[in-house]
């Protein structure tokens, strides 16, 4: 069976029902603003990649956006690519990045995505070339039930203009609501969820942080916010639209204007300073540790013709003593969310990194400063040796 022509005649729904029907085995190609692919076999979803294809990956695409490794670990994994004939999947189990188990889920969850995402089209063309057997070049199967797959889409579709309307902006942040959530209530993904939320990120870092489908953190958090853990907090613009609407559920107006030079004038005065420390060593001529360390020669340059820099100043002390106290403060709430999400302190910052809770650079500083970090009574505390 040859299958084509175009998604405002025939759509995604029913082109899959169609399928599933008539049990085909085949590969489905969606041509529109992006290519989409699905490989069917016996009417069974097996796969959402086709290595024939010239789009990119959808698996790779959907780790890289929401933020499931690090960029050392997508590194590793370029160069495994580069000196071997594993596919992402095989890769991703094999050196331990993900198990099988959390593989298939984030598949299907790439299927589910995709198939929401079909359903919105109305302009571009479809093409579905049968195979007699199951189609090759599938490395890595799935089997997910098609009518299951389509009430998922259609489910998504009737929510998705009420999180549009709840959260009209990526720019959308959230407070603690006034019910702490129960103990033992959250799922991995949704402790995750909150914790990234309670630390002041907005909407669309939240998303490319959450590790799971953006429809699906946006239904969480409006999940925490119907039940009163969180509240949502507008920009300035979208509250201004819903003036009449000031007394709706979730949604509180920023604090009162006069705050606002202030806030602006401290978050200035942070950048000029970590600016200042950070370029002003180099501009003369040596490698200090961006204010923070004692200034040290370059590689190559004997130590008497080094540029000596006094930080004696007491405005550059002031300065750098700012600097060090915002370090200690990210490092303390990264160990923290660390502590919500596991039940103790890590044992050491890396795993803070790993878990994408303290950048690399912030750590690297860290380690260069000398700084000593233990866990103590059996991760119920820690202490950070100055």
């Amino acid at each position: 069976m040859a299958l084509k022509g175009q998604l405002h005649d025939f759509n995604l729904a029913e082109i899959l029902q169609l399928i599933a029907t008539q049990q085909k085995s085949g590969f489905l190609v969606l041509e529109g603003h992006r290519e989409m692919v699905f490989v069917f076999d016996k009417g069974v979803l097996i796969s959402t990649r086709d290595r024939r294809s010239e789009a990119p990956d959808p698996l790779e695409t959907y780790l890289r956006n929401y933020g499931f490794f690090t960029e050392s670990q997508w590194a590793h994994v370029g160069y495994i690519r580069q000196n071997s004939s594993l596919d992402l999947a095989e890769i991703l189990v094999s050196e331990e990045l993900m198990d099988r188990e959390g593989l298939d889920a984030v598949l299907q969850s790439v299927a589910r995505e995709m198939a929401h995402r079909g359903m919105k089209m109305r302009r571009g063309r479809y093409h579905f070339t049968a195979t007699k057997d199951t189609p090759p070049g599938v490395r890595w199967r799935i089997g997910m039930d098609v009518q299951g797959l389509l009430m998922e889409a259609a489910r998504r579709l009737d929510e998705e203009a009420e999180l549009a309307r709840l959260f009209p902006s990526q720019s959308v942040t959230f407070l603690q609501g006034d019910t702490p959530p129960p103990p033992d209530s959250l799922s991995p993904t949704g402790r995750r969820i909150i914790k990234l939320a309670l630390g002041g990120r907005p909407l669309g870092r939240i998303i490319r942080l959450a590790r799971t489908a953006s429809f699906t953190t946006r239904e969480l958090l409006k999940s925490f916010v119907d039940e009163g853990w969180l509240q949502a907090v507008l920009p300035e613009e979208d509250l201004d639209a819903q003036s009449g609407d000031g007394d709706a559920k979730g949604k509180r107006r920023r604090p009162s204007n006069f705050r606002k030079p202030v806030l602006s004038l401290m978050v200035a005065l942070l950048i000029l300073a970590f600016g200042g420390f950070r370029w002003a060593p180099l501009a003369l001529g040596e490698m200090a540790l961006i204010g923070l360390a004692a200034p040290a020669p370059e590689r190559g340059v004997p130590v008497e013709q080094a540029v000596a820099v006094s930080w004696l100043d007491e405005n550059q002390q002031a300065l750098r003593l700012l600097r060090l106290r915002q370090l200690k403060a990210e490092v303390g709430e990264a160990a923290r969310h660390y502590r919500t999400a596991h039940g103790s302190y890590p044992e050491a910052l890396e795993h803070l990194v790993k878990e994408g809770l303290l950048t690399e650079d912030t750590w690297q500083t860290v380690d260069r400063l000398g700084w000593q970090y233990a866990c103590l009574d059996a991760g119920k505390s820690y202490r950070l040796s100055i």
